[in-house]
């Protein structure tokens, strides 16, 4: 069975922690390797992690410079053979590993395994992301992205992406995947994988955002140069992929969140409300679970 390494930076994120482990716990995957990555949290993290001793394989709690930072610290130490990043704030959808390895494990060129992205609070769940029809030059010439909760990737395309980018806080998933993703094969899955937790403490909540269009352009200037890209081979590769840009990621999605939105109205929103209600249960279930 192919054994999933899990990366999850925390900092001061014990009260959401808790959960996510055990929406990990909830999977019931029996070959993990749980990697937490603490930044010297001033909470009781390191009580949460000594609640899952059983199920982390690695605690590291020291200083760092950021998620980033953290993250690569994980991501040197993974030794699974799919790999996934996953903040402490974030869930694991249900029967998530599962889905992840059958997919791997039934197509050995498949590198990178994506879903839609979803978002949560107390009362509700909602998809926040759709990349079924995203293809890399489409992300790459006209900024299509995913959620690192809803990625997984093979461990032989990690070092092509590291070190994570510490300079762009909040751009660093995207500067990630970006150069992860390149040349390799993905599989979008029609299941959502992981879901964003909705609160006042996020990152992305606290700092300027004033910089992430410029970040965003670096990482793609990056790129271009490190595949010898000029102005001209830019320009001319943003208007080839121009149609396929509008076919998939403008026009594709807008007819499937109408679909979905006539769904819902008939069906008087049942999928959502049993959506938010696994992640409910993610929280809850597993907490005597053991590690196989």
């Amino acid at each position: 069975m192919l054994k999933i390494s899990v990366v999850i930076p925390t900092y001061n994120m014990a009260e959401y922690l808790r959960e996510c482990l055990q929406s990990i716990l909830a999977q019931g995957y029996p070959s993990l390797e749980i990697i937490v990555i603490d930044g010297g949290s001033g909470d009781n993290t390191a009580a949460v992690a000594a609640e899952f001793a059983h199920l982390i394989d690695v605690f590291v709690s020291e200083p760092d410079n950021g998620q980033a930072d953290a993250v690569t610290k994980g991501l040197l130490l993974a030794t699974g053979d799919i790999i996934h990043w996953h903040a402490a704030d974030d869930l694991v959808m249900p029967d998530a590993f599962a889905a992840v390895a059958a997919c791997f494990d039934g197509d050995p060129e498949v590198g990178l395994v994506i879903s839609d992205g979803y978002a949560f609070d107390k009362e509700k769940a909602v998809r926040t992301g759709q990349c079924r029809w995203l293809t890399y030059e489409v992300s790459l010439y006209h900024f299509g992205r995913f959620q690192s909760d809803c990625a997984y990737w093979r461990a032989s395309l990690t070092d092509r992406a590291l070190p994570l980018d510490v300079d762009k806080p909040l751009t660093v998933d995207e500067d990630f995947f970006l150069r992860l993703w390149r040349g390799a094969k993905h599989v979008w899955l029609p299941v959502p994988l992981g879901a964003f937790r909705m609160h006042g403490n996020q990152v992305s909540q606290r700092l300027d955002k004033s910089s992430v269009p410029r970040d965003r352009q670096a990482t793609r200037s990056r790129i271009f140069l490190e595949e010898g890209q000029g102005v001209r081979r830019v320009l001319l590769k943003k208007w080839s992929t121009l149609p396929a840009y509008f076919i998939r990621g403008i026009a594709l999605p807008r007819v499937e969140a109408a679909l979905i939105k006539i769904k819902r109205i008939a069906t008087s929103d049942r999928a959502r409300r049993r959506l938010h209600a696994n992640l409910i249960e993610s929280r809850s279930v597993g907490w005597q679970q053991k590690k196989h």
